[in-house]
C-alpha cells in the first residue's frame, strides 16, 4: 500500500521500475494499492471499536520513514 501524502519523492513509475529490476512480477508477487493518508482517528460515543498502540521489537521500532524518504531523495526522479 502507498499512502499519498503529496510528497515529491513518490514515483509510481520509479517504484515499478525498481521492483521489476528486483524480478518481481506485477498481479503475481506483488499489487500496489493507494490509500488515504491518514493522520488522526476520532472516536466518541462508544462507536464499537477501540484504538490499540502496537510495540515492536527495538530494532523494527528503530526504522524511520523519514531517514528512509531523506536517503532516497532523488531515486526516483
Amino acid at each position: 500500500m502507498v499512502r499519498e501524502t503529496g510528497e515529491k519523492y513518490h514515483s509510481r513509475g520509479g517504484m515499478l521500475h525498481s521492483l521489476k529490476e528486483a524480478g518481481f512480477k506485477y498481479g503475481k508477487d506483488y499489487e500496489i494499492l493507494d490509500v488515504p493518508n491518514i493522520v488522526n482517528i476520532t472516536y466518541g460515543r462508544d462507536v464499537g471499536y477501540k484504538i490499540e498502540h502496537e510495540k515492536f521489537s527495538a530494532e523494527i521500532e528503530s526504522i524511520s520513514a523519514t531517514n528512509i524518504r531523506n536517503n532516497m531523495e532523488g531515486v526516483y526522479s
